[in-house]
């Protein structure tokens, strides 16, 4: 997953001291189309602490999206720092493979599936 602007800004302020980062109370998973649509309901998402040497983080709980309300094709995974509106994307990026859905399917992500890595 890629780290968006506001996270890469957030987290250069803290590094150096210039200001300090808010923690969000937690953060929330969505699943986008191929112009980043948000597709369905926001879900809540718990991570573990980070693994060392890999510098990774994966969910700690199934991630279940849906049941969506029509048919169409996933093609990107966005965590954010809050459920709803216009709120402070922290990263995204491609799902190993689309996800083609229909109405009334539930999209799954296992605990353990979504890895978040720094290098």
């Amino acid at each position: 997953m890629n780290l968006s602007s506001y996270l890469s800004k957030n987290t250069l302020d803290w590094m150096t001291g210039a200001a300090a980062a808010t923690q969000p109370v937690a953060r929330w998973a969505a699943v986008r189309d191929s112009v980043s649509s948000e597709i369905g309901s926001r879900v809540t998402a718990l991570f573990g602490a980070a693994a060392s040497p890999t510098q990774s983080a994966s969910n700690t709980a199934s991630l279940l999206f849906g049941p969506l309300s029509a048919s169409g094709v996933v093609f990107e995974l966005a965590i954010f720092d809050s459920p709803v509106g216009s709120t402070n994307l922290l990263w995204s990026g491609p799902l190993a493979e689309p996800r083609t859905f229909l109405p009334g399917s539930v999209l799954t992500l296992r605990a353990g599936d979504l890895v978040i890595t720094l290098s």
